[in-house]
């Protein structure tokens, strides 16, 4: 396993793996025996950063706690709290009742109290902002966080779904007031161009401006979610994607199909290279900006493709 350095809000730093795995199936489409494989698997290959959310299972009937649960079950069972590096995120658009905006001191808080609860833990030590509301001022919102901070019940705190410039100005104005800074984002990024395929405005994705942004401010640890574009380069699908399954559909490019012969053409070039592996290091071992790959997975030899590959 490879690891990479993410500063807390105290100044020091972490070794966290440079693959964080995901678990925003666990406990609901995944059972939970599946859900305890993949982690005790991962834990073993080196892994040491889950990432989970207060929104994850919420789309399945009797679920809502779900991924949370799941994942601070597995922590206190095998007593790895101190070894893994816990991720959970909050104000994330309520899907039941539709709002967007949820930035005030009462619904952060509310979200990070029930994610400690559900998990059954007394801190975290990353907690993400699942969005944003750029009418909203930074100031009340980095206020809310700080006052975890300043508890010891977040060890660090991030954006996830933040343009740069944005969490700039956070950051900016939180060292006027001298209160920690977000040390880490969470963007859609992933070698296939997703942008054609994303219809939700609440998300950011991974561009020339971002990335220009990004290299400027190498205090921020940048992960990548869907960095494998939900599989489509790894489904051995023609080379022209013409036989895609109705889910990649959205896809389909000229500039994918591109990218996907590429792929295919390092891959038959060098040995050992397979699409997962590329997908992977582009992420983590990017020229301009090294960074975290979330991955996921259904079942344990899923798992050990992505955490062979690096």
């Amino acid at each position: 396993m490879e690891y990479g350095k993410i500063m807390l809000a105290d100044g020091s730093t972490r070794e966290v793996s440079r693959l964080i795995l995901g678990t925003a199936r666990f406990g609901s489409s995944l059972s939970e025996e599946v859900s305890f494989q993949l982690m005790d698997r991962y834990f073993e290959a080196g892994g040491n950063a889950l990432d989970t959310a207060r929104v994850y299972g919420q789309w399945h009937p009797g679920c809502a706690d779900a991924s949370e649960k799941t994942v601070g079950k597995w922590i206190r069972s095998r007593g790895v709290g101190k070894e893994i590096f816990l991720i959970t995120k909050g104000a994330h658009p309520d899907p039941v009742t539709g709002k967007v905006s949820r930035f005030s001191k009462e619904e952060i808080h509310g979200d990070f109290y029930r994610s400690l609860e559900v998990m059954g833990l007394d801190r975290v030590d990353l907690y993400f902002l699942h969005r944003d509301d750029e009418s909203l001022p930074v100031s009340g919102i980095m206020d809310a966080l700080n006052e975890l901070v300043s508890k010891g019940e977040a060890a660090a705190i991030g954006a996830s779904n933040w343009r740069a410039e944005r969490i700039k100005q956070a950051n900016a104005w939180a060292v006027s007031q001298g209160k920690a800074l977000f040390t880490a984002t969470q963007i859609q990024w992933s070698y296939a161009d997703y942008a054609p395929a994303c219809q939700d405005p609440t998300l950011v994705l991974m561009d020339e401006t971002e990335m220009a942004a990004y290299e400027k401010m190498p205090d921020i640890s940048v992960m990548a979610y869907t960095s494998q574009a939900e599989g489509i380069f790894s489904k051995g699908y023609l080379p022209d994607l013409s036989n895609v399954q109705p889910r990649h559909q959205r896809y389909v490019t000229e500039e994918n199909i591109r990218r996907y012969q590429a792929l295919l053409d390092r891959c038959s070039r060098e040995a050992g290279m397979t699409p997962t592996r590329v997908m992977l290091e582009y992420i983590v071992r990017h020229p301009r900006l090294p960074g975290f790959a979330l991955i996921g997975a259904s079942n344990p030899d899923q798992l050990n493709d992505s955490m062979n590959a690096i």
